[in-house]
């Protein structure tokens, strides 16, 4: 067989491994912190259960590749509590079920996923809400059981640093905010196998809401990751999607929200879905 032709048959293969390690961190909900760090006692505790779908894959050289069948539903517990005034600890914690189908076949994983943990704090006293938040996401999972098996995650130890600033107008009902960061991409495992030598780099966020007739929220968030160097392993892509906060009472409220990939590298080009329940301290 000639090499591209080989080149060609290996390409859904190694799309359909690579979307699979995507599962806890494109699950991710969209409702972080920001920069309002959480007062000493106050909380804010979220259930939710989300769905991501990819069909296409785009490789290193930017190429499309079709013909992916991935899909997996995350059930994850979010979760701020402030500890000390301009401190706060969150976490994120994820059940995976996944499925990677090759014709009729299906080869499926369940079992836990990446789960982040973080202190955020706002020491400056500035005319806008800014914080610092430090992040560690830890595999909770192994290596597939086989080759076509989907993976939870990339198997290794991230550490980001992230810059958080925002506001809003009170007045007209919208607030917004962004987020930058440093991304270290270790090779520290906590099962002591061989990883990839993944790329650091820059990751974002950004939101902005409005407050709808003076009940739900409705915000469009974006989230982009971005490697300092061009391999053939580390993820760069941008997602962009609604979400909306309803809230039931002054302590519950349902959230719902979504997301699509328009920009992908080394990575899915997929779509999601997403509802949950949040708890959260009164006003």
């Amino acid at each position: 067989m000639p090499n591209s032709l080989r080149l060609r048959a290996a390409l859904p293969f190694c799309a359909a491994l690579l979307v699979s390690s995507l599962v806890s961190i494109l699950a991710m909900p969209d409702a972080m912190a920001g920069p309002w760090t959480k007062k000493s006692g106050d909380y804010y505790v979220k259930v939710g259960e989300s769905a991501y779908q990819a069909s296409a894959f785009r490789t290193p050289e930017g190429f499309l590749v079709t013909g992916v069948d991935y899909f997996s539903a995350t059930t994850y517990l979010y979760g701020e509590v402030g500890v000390l005034e301009g401190m706060h600890l969150q976490t994120y914690v994820p059940l995976t079920y996944a499925r990677n189908r090759f014709g009729t076949q299906s080869y499926t994983d369940f079992g836990p996923g990446d789960m982040n943990v973080a202190i955020q704090v706002s020491p400056l006293q500035l005319s806008v809400p800014t914080a610092l938040r430090l992040e560690a996401k830890l595999p909770l999972y192994g290596r597939p059981s086989g080759d076509l098996t989907p993976a939870r995650g990339d198997e290794q130890v991230d550490l980001t640093l992230w810059l958080s600033a925002g506001g809003g107008f009170h007045d007209l009902g919208i607030y917004f905010y962004a987020d930058i960061g440093y991304q270290y991409r270790s090779a520290w495992t906590l099962n002591e196998t061989e990883v990839g030598d993944f790329s650091d780099g820059f990751v974002t966020m950004a939101q902005v809401g409005y407050n709808l007739f003076d009940t739900a929220t409705v915000a469009l968030t974006s989230s982009a990751v971005f490697p300092l160097s061009d391999d053939l392993i580390s993820k760069s892509y941008l997602t962009v999607g609604p979400s909306i906060f309803f809230p039931i009472t002054d302590r519950i409220a349902l959230e719902a929200d979504g997301y699509f990939t328009p920009f992908s590298r080394n990575s899915a080009a997929g779509w999601a879905v997403g509802l949950g329940v949040s708890v959260r301290s009164p006003d």
